[in-house]
């Protein structure tokens, strides 16, 4: 099967998990987020293949990069659709509106992310054995772990000054459920997102099997899917300019982040070895 027809695949997952996950969660009657005036169930609805197809076409290239046995694989991507959109969009939410239903974006995302990890996982594999790591002195990893727990912020806060004067606005006229925090609110959360991407995509970065840059590239496409595109393109209720201006800033500090993640954790060089392990039934090249 080619990579478009497993990416569509990958896509209707989400779709059929999404509708699922929303049986459940009126079953087991969850407050969802209020929604800002404007908004309506036909308007998600509408809206809401788009950013599954938008999830589907950002996690396929990593995925078709990963190695090692199904569980594996399916481990590492779950965990990072978890963090990376779930957890993350919870947190983004709690500080920068008053929208609330954390509970029931928490439940939405494990049974989503339960559905499409398992796709991506089963579709897509890499054929190459995942190479060693070369080895590093305790003092190595923690210097690397510092310097990438604080580089997150630094580029959070320097694209996020470059269109704060554009929507900075909409968050201090409380529109749509939005708030702006205080400055000090806004720092100690993005350490706390910085140390939550880093535990997510460390995984990923361990079972990668192609080059340093093909990685750079799936990665940061995946960190820009999960953290800004999939929930901007179904936010149709926000206005045109929020939604370009956050989807331009979220894709550049994504790529900048991962490119940072990528020198300090990713050799430009790895020792392949003689793997025994079995690749899941369908596989693509990555």
């Amino acid at each position: 099967m080619k990579f478009i027809g497993k990416t569509l695949l990958c896509a209707v997952a989400f779709i059929v998990a999404t509708i699922v996950s929303g049986a459940i969660l009126t079953a087991l009657r969850l407050k969802p987020p209020v929604m800002p005036a404007g908004a309506t169930t036909a308007g998600e609805l509408a809206w809401m293949p788009v950013g599954c197809v938008v999830l589907a076409i950002g996690m396929a290239p990593l995925a078709a990069g990963l190695g090692g046995r199904f569980p594996i694989r399916y481990a590492a991507l779950a965990v990072l659709l978890f963090v990376a959109n779930g957890v993350n969009q919870t947190i983004e939410l709690t500080i920068f509106s008053t929208m609330g239903g954390q509970a029931f974006l928490i439940v939405y995302s494990l049974i989503v992310v339960a559905v499409g990890a398992a796709a991506l996982a089963w579709l897509f594999a890499s054929p190459e054995p995942i190479p060693s790591l070369p080895r590093m002195a305790a003092s190595s990893w923690a210097w690397r772990v510092l310097v990438a727990w604080l580089a997150f912020p630094v580029i959070y806060l320097a694209f996020g000054m470059c269109v704060g004067p554009f929507v900075i606005g909409y968050y201090k006229s409380g529109a749509m459920g939005l708030q702006l925090p205080s400055m000090d609110v806004i720092l100690r959360t993005q350490l706390l997102r910085s140390l939550l991407f880093l535990a997510c995509s460390l995984p990923v970065i361990r079972l990668w099997t192609g080059s340093r840059r093909r990685l750079i590239f799936a990665l940061g496409l995946a960190h820009a899917a999960l953290v800004g595109l999939y929930g901007l393109s179904t936010a149709y209720f926000l206005p045109a300019v929020m939604r370009t201006l956050h989807s331009v800033e979220i894709t550049a500090d994504s790529f900048v982040y991962v490119l940072v993640l990528g020198l300090l954790f990713f050799p430009r060089t790895r020792t392949a070895v003689a793997s025994t392990v079995t690749s899941a039934p369908i596989t693509t090249a990555a």
